[in-house]
């Protein structure tokens, strides 16, 4: 599932560039989830809601992966992708991401959720984590 995310994100931080202050994401279809265009302006409130959101799905797919699952996560990791997309799609500051997570997760849990994102997504939240 990891190479599948790759495209992915990927297909997601193509679409991040330039300056302005609104962008549009398009995330390709995967499996039964269609592709979807996800637009946003940029919104300090919203940003910040995305953010806890983020968080909040990332505790979701936690829940939901491992050997201790009752069902896997992709239900999750669909969520979560589409929560990233909008963060992404409102050019939010990575840091407000960064603090959401290290206020909600635990150290652990971060790096569970690493772990279990795929590596482009996982590289813009890791650097959003850095000090």
């Amino acid at each position: 599932m990891k190479r599948v995310w790759v495209l992915v994100v990927s297909g997601l931080l193509a679409g991040c560039g330039g300056g302005s202050r609104h962008g549009s994401v398009t995330v390709p279809a995967y499996g039964a989830y269609p592709a979807q265009t996800i637009s946003g302006s940029h919104s300090p409130a919203e940003c910040e809601k995305d953010a806890r959101t983020f968080a909040r799905d990332g505790l979701l797919v936690l829940a939901h992966s491992g050997a201790n699952a009752a069902y896997p996560a992709d239900l999750y990791y669909m969520i979560i992708r589409e929560d990233f997309t909008d963060f992404q799609a409102r050019r939010c500051d990575p840091k407000l991401l960064g603090a959401e997570l290290r206020r909600r997760l635990t150290e652990k849990q971060r790096a569970d959720l690493l772990g279990d994102l795929p590596y482009a997504m996982a590289d813009v939240v890791r650097r959003a984590l850095a000090p």
